[in-house]
């Protein structure tokens, strides 16, 4: 088999189970007791969590949702060209491919989403955006809770935080145990079944560094603006090719050998 049909066939199984698991995390939303408002709206059946309910927005202007796909779309075509420029051209190797892509990372989730709110249009309420600006963060909880994949970020808030709101400590890890296991189920058990390669645990290790900087952050850097901002970055981009592993740089093609 070729690495472009393997690459392929990562991409596929990928999707499958991201569909599954947001099949699973809808159910869990629907089956546990309401703490938010429930009311069912056109756009209803597209959200992982009733909390993201309140962050719908009118769809004042069609055009410009229908045009945000376009953009993003370009913004993935030069963010891939970017890429293989560096690997070709520059000849990037190792780790640095790991680190390289993960722009790519941000603007392909970006073109998935804004294809998501053109879905919503019939209903007349737009599905929020899924990223609030990361690059401007003020700390590592502001990174993860209110600016990256907001739309699992209300749903970690619907299912999770506030029926565990009297135990914040066990809350926040459990998020990103949980976090961690899906990140295993859509990245690495695809890439074990399709390679046989055994990248088990990366996934929740990222996931639980990130629990532990949050818990470093507020106890030690509450007050210290810049500090903060650094080790946020720090935490966040140091052991990203944890997240960046040969998993999720086959199912965006950017695998090399």
């Amino acid at each position: 088999m070729s690495q472009s049909d393997l690459n392929w066939q990562m991409t596929g199984f990928f999707l499958l189970a991201l569909v599954l698991l947001g099949f699973v995390m809808k159910l869990v939303a629907l089956l546990l007791p309401v703490t938010a408002s429930s009311e069912r709206v056109g756009i209803f059946w597209l959200l992982l969590s009733p909390s993201t309910l309140k962050r719908l927005q009118p769809a004042v202007a069609p055009w410009r949702v229908l045009f945000q796909p376009v953009l993003w779309f370009v913004a993935v075509l030069a963010s891939y060209w970017i890429y293989w420029w560096l690997v070709g051209v520059v000849h990037i190797r190792g780790i640095l491919l790991n680190y390289t892509a993960l722009p790519i990372l941000l603007v392909m989730g970006e073109f998935l989403a804004s294809l998501g709110r053109v879905i919503g249009l019939p209903s007349g309420q737009l599905l929020p955006p899924l990223h609030c600006r990361p690059w401007l963060m003020r700390g590592l909880a502001d990174f993860w809770g209110r600016r990256w994949n907001l739309w699992f970020s209300d749903w970690f808030r619907y299912s999770i935080l506030t029926r565990l709101r009297h135990r914040p400590v066990l809350a926040l890890v459990l998020i990103f145990a949980v976090s961690g296991v899906m990140h295993e189920w859509v990245i690495n058990v695809p890439l074990y079944y399709l390679t046989g390669a055994t990248w088990f645990g990366s996934m929740m290790v990222y996931f639980l560094l990130q629990a532990g900087g949050i818990l470093l952050e507020r106890q030690c850097l509450k007050h210290r603006g810049v500090l903060r901002i650094a080790f946020a970055w720090l935490v966040i981009l140091a052991p990203a090719p944890l997240l960046m592993n040969e998993g999720l740089l086959r199912t965006l093609h950017l695998w090399q050998e």
